[in-house]
């Protein structure tokens, strides 16, 4: 029962910054009006998160779960072969992660949380199969996200992203046939 009451204390805050984010920019929300706008004491909100960044900072990372992994977008033309979804295309319908995508530290972010567990990351492995030490390996792995990031948010409302994602996808496996 305590697990279950953890959860949803937890899954009230982060859809509170959520609902904050799309107001109001992460640094002018602090602790209390999370608390107030979550429906928990400070005491709650304190036991789960330190601070707003880290709950920023889950919702940076949950939103990574839902993301393809590279080695499939790779090996099969069509891209809607699970319930993940390609990043670029996650990032363009991003749903009530919107506000967290479109933040400013989006990107440092999912990279600086990423870069302890690199080795675990599906498109860093992608890359060190090549040969890559940890160093290139994660250099290209940043490049590519930051690129499909970048592109993504810039093309929102393009109605030709059907060719864009096939430019890119392209793209990344022309650089990973270059690094072959």
């Amino acid at each position: 029962m305590a697990d279950a009451r953890s959860r949803k204390s937890q899954e009230a805050i982060k859809s509170a910054l959520l609902d904050l984010l799309g107001k109001k920019p992460l640094d002018a929300v602090t602790m209390t009006e999370l608390a107030r706008k979550a429906a928990v004491s400070r005491s709650t909100l304190y036991a789960h998160f330190g601070n707003v960044q880290e709950v920023y900072e889950e919702l940076v990372i949950e939103f990574n779960r839902t993301l393809q992994p590279l080695e499939m977008r790779l090996h099969c033309e069509e891209c809607v072969v699970s319930d993940s979804r390609p990043m670029c295309v996650a990032l363009r319908d991003s749903g009530r992660y919107r506000p967290v995508v479109t933040d400013g530290r989006f990107m440092a972010t999912l990279l600086e949380r990423l870069r302890p567990n690199r080795f675990e990351n599906r498109t860093f492995r992608v890359y060190q199969e090549l040969g890559l030490d940890a160093d290139l390996a994660w250099a290209a792995c940043c490049f590519q996200m930051s690129g499909c990031y970048a592109v993504a948010l810039s093309q929102p409302e393009s109605a030709d992203w059907p060719r864009i994602q096939r430019m890119l996808d392209a793209f990344i496996r022309g650089g990973i046939n270059a690094l072959r």
